[in-house]
């Protein structure tokens, strides 16, 4: 996805050429970013002009980002020569500063938007057994506001969810977020956690979350639904 003055890959765990899409006035306003942490190392470099050359981890959300200085670039004085050059510069310094804004404010409106994430466990018409239920690739960082667990009858099942990097596939035991809260319907059909009391609510941009049944009494069918705004 690319917006005014930036533009997002995933890393491969490989060098890889990137295309900078964006024009910029000097190469020192291009920065790298991994997961939203600046690169100020050598997991980057130019190769020429328009394209910059970047090692990341396999799943690593690369952004390339122009960030225009405030403080002129260009000073004009009484009985100055004008020349096309520092007119120029001085036009589109502030047009990339407004793009900036600009884009920022996309993100930002990206930033708000809720979604459900919705994953169904079927028994098959029996009751659903105990263990692992599957994964879904989630494609943007977001934070779990709420979880829903909806059943198709009224019956006791604990649910747990485990999250991961894409590099580290597959999430296990060993990675749930819901920590020792659980999902859990009590005879019922349905249930409702909006505290989320103990969990790691922060998932990560193509991360993978894992659903796994701790535990079931009659329920043969599953819904579980996140409740997740985006963040990235």
């Amino acid at each position: 996805m690319s917006y005014r003055s930036r533009v997002y890959y995933t890393g491969n765990g490989s060098a890889q050429n990137l295309s900078v899409t964006f024009p910029y006035l000097d190469i020192s306003h291009v920065h790298v970013f991994f997961d939203s942490v600046m690169q100020e190392d050598d997991s980057w470099s130019w190769l020429n002009s328009s394209t910059i050359t970047v090692t990341a981890a396999l799943g690593t959300e690369v952004e390339l980002r122009r960030i225009t200085p405030y403080d002129p670039m260009v000073t004009f004085t009484n009985a100055s020569l004008l020349n096309q050059d520092d007119q120029n510069m001085a036009a589109l310094q502030a047009i990339y500063l407004i793009e900036e804004g600009v884009s920022f404010s996309e993100v930002g409106f990206e930033q708000t938007r809720t979604y459900a994430v919705t994953f169904v466990i079927e028994g098959g018409g029996v009751p659903v057994i105990a263990g692992d239920k599957g994964f879904i690739l989630i494609p943007m960082a977001c934070t779990i506001n709420a979880a829903y667990l909806l059943a198709d009858v009224s019956g006791t099942i604990e649910c747990d969810i485990w999250a991961a990097p894409y590099s580290d596939y597959p999430p296990t035991a060993a990675d749930s977020i819901t920590g020792a809260t659980p999902l859990i319907i009590t005879n019922d059909n349905k249930t409702l956690d909006t505290t989320l009391t103990g969990w790691n609510t922060l998932l990560a941009r193509n991360g993978i979350i894992g659903f796994s049944i701790t535990s079931n009494d009659n329920i043969t069918r599953l819904t579980v639904v996140l409740i997740v705004t985006v963040t990235s």
